[in-house]
């Protein structure tokens, strides 16, 4: 290694130790607090290395990301634990967790939307989702993935999402989500009535009704793992299946 390299290596050395840490005030925290008190970052990358294990990558490095529910864990961890990735996009319904993020990641890699739709948990005053709804980013990703999101869905809401996914992913990518699942129901279930979006089951059968009719194969089912419940691959089936015949360009929301 000749003298110009070794001057090149060493003030790569300096700015990654001078690099600043990416710091989250509790307050945009919105995991359980038994996940939280694990760590953000700990919890992310755990996270992320079951979702590589299962997508049957090695690592995200070529791969744009697209994360729906992004919260700030998965962010966090990227960035201080220097996890490599090619694009990360994170899109959630709390405007001020977006700000936050918008604000203070200064990575080129990373953009960050937000999405006004309605959840009757997180977000009641948004505009109710449908399968033509779209979100408010442009492009297609490699990787989406969904965290503690369907977790809290109802099945309208479900079958929405996923048809609006369908768009957004390329013909070799992959959908990667969380849910609650349990086999000793017919198709769907509130477990806790008076609050049924907090424990919202599905049977593993409804799960993948709804999944194939919105144009995904899944690959895989598999149980709880730590900081998640079951958790399910999907495949996009044939390209030539559309969702809508308009172009992503027209999917634009003006709510980002």
């Amino acid at each position: 290694m000749n003298l110009r390299d070794c001057r090149s290596l060493r003030n790569l050395l300096l700015a990654s130790r001078l690099k600043r840490p990416l710091i989250i005030p509790d307050e945009l925290h919105r995991n359980a607090p038994e996940v939280h008190v694990a760590g953000p970052e700990h919890t992310g990358s755990t996270l992320i290395q079951l979702a590589l294990w299962r997508l049957g990558l090695n690592d995200l490095f070529g791969c744009d990301v697209l994360d729906v529910g992004c919260g700030v864990r998965f962010t966090q961890a990227i960035i201080n634990r220097d996890i490599p990735i090619k694009s990360y996009t994170g899109i959630d319904v709390h405007r001020p967790l977006i700000e936050y993020l918008r604000r203070e990641v200064d990575d080129p890699r990373f953009s960050f939307a937000h999405w006004d739709v309605e959840n009757a948990r997180y977000n009641p005053g948004g505009v109710k989702m449908t399968p033509e709804s779209s979100l408010p980013i442009q492009g297609r990703f490699d990787v989406i993935w969904l965290f503690s999101v369907f977790t809290h869905l109802d099945p309208s809401d479900a079958n929405s999402l996923l048809a609006i996914l369908r768009r957004y992913v390329r013909p070799g990518g992959a959908l990667f989500f969380s849910a609650f699942l349990d086999n000793a129901i017919d198709t769907f279930e509130a477990r806790i009535p008076e609050r049924p979006l907090d424990h919202p089951c599905y049977s593993e059968k409804y799960m993948r009704e709804l999944a194939t009719k919105n144009g995904w194969n899944v690959s895989s089912v598999d149980g709880p793992e730590k900081f998640i419940q079951h958790h399910l691959v999907c495949r996009p089936s044939a390209e030539s299946w559309l969702v809508s015949s308009k172009p992503l360009s027209r999917l634009v929301d003006d709510n980002n």
